[in-house]
């Protein structure tokens, strides 16, 4: 079974790509029968959608193909998202827009919000409430807030982060794969081609 974990920022070298690789690595450490990918948005160069794309474009024709295939043989997704002035990065609504045929249908994804201050709140109800509908995305109910993110390091956290939040990482990932396992029956009797989008 493959986790795809997402960094959605728009920066290089950014805090949500570290974030990504240190929960990678732990997942790694922790359930060796998975596989975890790692996709970073902004090295992976993922334009913005315009419905005014240009099908010869080498993306559209090379690397949108590579993506989507590994997104489509996922079973479950951790997205990592900043919290861009109160709300979720534009990337992190671009994937679901650039990846629309199916992707993410039925699989249940956890949000991990990182902020640089005391924020983070405000990026998981924005995508619980619109992210939704056409990827069909399955948000479990957990999720996880990064606050004051570049002190977060396990093992070697700074003060201002939480004892506790290794432990709450590592529990809300594991339901993560306990909801990828379960819902792998539902993604084979769902009708796609007649209802391929929400209401």
């Amino acid at each position: 079974m493959i986790i795809s974990i997402i960094s959605t920022s728009h920066r290089k070298n950014s805090q949500s790509s570290r974030v990504a690789k240190i929960l990678k690595k732990n997942l790694e450490e922790i359930h060796d029968q998975f596989k975890f990918n790692h996709l970073d948005m902004f090295e992976a160069k993922i334009p913005l959608w315009t419905s005014e794309r240009e099908e010869k474009d080498v993306f559209w024709n090379t690397e949108f193909k590579k993506i989507s295939t590994e997104l489509e043989s996922s079973s479950g997704f951790i997205i990592i998202v900043p919290e861009y002035g109160g709300m979720a990065s534009p990337n992190s609504k671009n994937l679901f827009i650039i990846f629309n045929k199916g992707e993410f249908f039925h699989k249940p994804g956890l949000i991990v919000s990182i902020s640089s201050g005391n924020g983070g709140s405000y990026p998981i109800s924005d995508l619980r409430s619109s992210s939704y509908k056409n990827s069909h995305i399955t948000w479990i109910p957990e999720n996880i807030i990064i606050r004051n993110v570049e002190q977060y390091l396990p093992k070697a956290h700074g003060e201002l982060i939480p004892e506790w939040i290794d432990k709450r990482i590592n529990y809300a990932c594991d339901l993560l794969i306990k909801y990828s396992e379960c819902l792998k029956p539902i993604q084979k009797i769902i009708n796609r081609k007649d209802f391929g989008n929400g209401m």
